[in-house]
């Protein structure tokens, strides 16, 4: 008599994509992926990246933009549940770290319900690596010992009240989906008697058409930022008048004597005939 087969368990993992660039995912990110059956990824979340998930695996885009139709959150809900139902492995692919203004809690919280096991794994958040990929520290000795990061609106469509605060404090202000909100906020600090202040505005930052553009809050009042294309990210404080220029390289053209290659064998096999590579210094 044979033994009846033991049905998949299923699992979601919640992952971080990273800021944009593809080559800032992490190893355990790509492994991940390569072992997906069902991948529900936001809509920044770079196609090169996509192109790491199992051939059979089915991607469906769940991506909420501001400004644009975007996936109800039941909706995604819906769609891990079923994943779950069908006993499959489910990646739920998340721009920058799913723990920084990713709803992540709401997603694990929704696993638990179902008794779903979930395991998490950290992206690089855009919140603590664009202002760098723009030469600009988040800290810097007798200049800034903090760094705050929040979004600019809250539920009610106002400047949330612990942004007003935070203005009028000598922290770094990092602040996500504030773009649209950058008059307000300039206003709030010429009100503070901060007009001097500056603000860089990161757009699609780590990608290679990355702009970064830097007013003080008075000039700001006035200034083009419709142009500026999203994702964006605000850097807000006298750190930003101490910004560096990055200095671009291509790492294939790294000296090969200086180098060592060497294959990766758990990353996995992609959409694209190319051997995927890391190259160490």
């Amino acid at each position: 008599m044979s033994t009846p087969m033991t049905p998949p368990k299923p699992h979601l993992w919640l992952v971080g994509a990273g800021p944009g660039d593809p080559d800032l995912l992490t190893l355990k990110g790509a492994k991940v992926l390569a072992q997906a059956q069902l991948v529900l990824y936001d809509s920044l979340v770079h196609r090169d990246i996509l192109d790491l998930a199992h051939p059979n695996a089915t991607l469906i885009c769940v991506g909420k933009r501001a400004g644009q139709t975007s996936t109800p959150q039941v909706l995604i809900h819906d769609w891990i549940g079923r994943g779950a139902q069908q006993g499959l492995r489910i990646v739920r692919l998340k721009g920058g770290d799913p723990m920084v203004f990713g709803r992540a809690g709401e997603e694990l919280q929704f696993a638990e319900q179902l008794s779903l096991g979930w395991t998490y794994v950290p992206g690089i958040s855009c919140g603590t690596s664009l202002a760098g990929l723009a030469g600009i520290p988040l800290t810097l000795r007798g200049v800034a010992s903090s760094a705050w990061l929040g979004t600019a609106t809250g539920q009610d469509g106002r400047l949330t009240a612990d942004l007003l605060a935070a203005l009028n404090t000598s922290s770094t202000l990092v602040v996500f989906m504030g773009r649209r909100r950058i008059r307000d906020i300039a206003q709030h600090l010429v009100q503070l008697g901060k007009s001097d202040t500056p603000i860089a505005v990161v757009s699609e930052g780590s990608l290679a058409q990355q702009q970064c553009v830097i007013h003080s809050a008075k000039v700001w009042l006035t200034s083009e930022v419709e142009s500026l294309p999203d994702p964006a990210l605000l850097v807000i404080g006298e750190v930003v008048h101490h910004q560096l220029t990055p200095t671009t390289t291509n790492l294939r053209s790294i000296t090969p004597s200086f180098t060592h290659e060497y294959e990766v064998p758990h990353l996995p096999e992609t959409r694209k005939s190319h051997v995927q590579r890391l190259r160490r210094v």
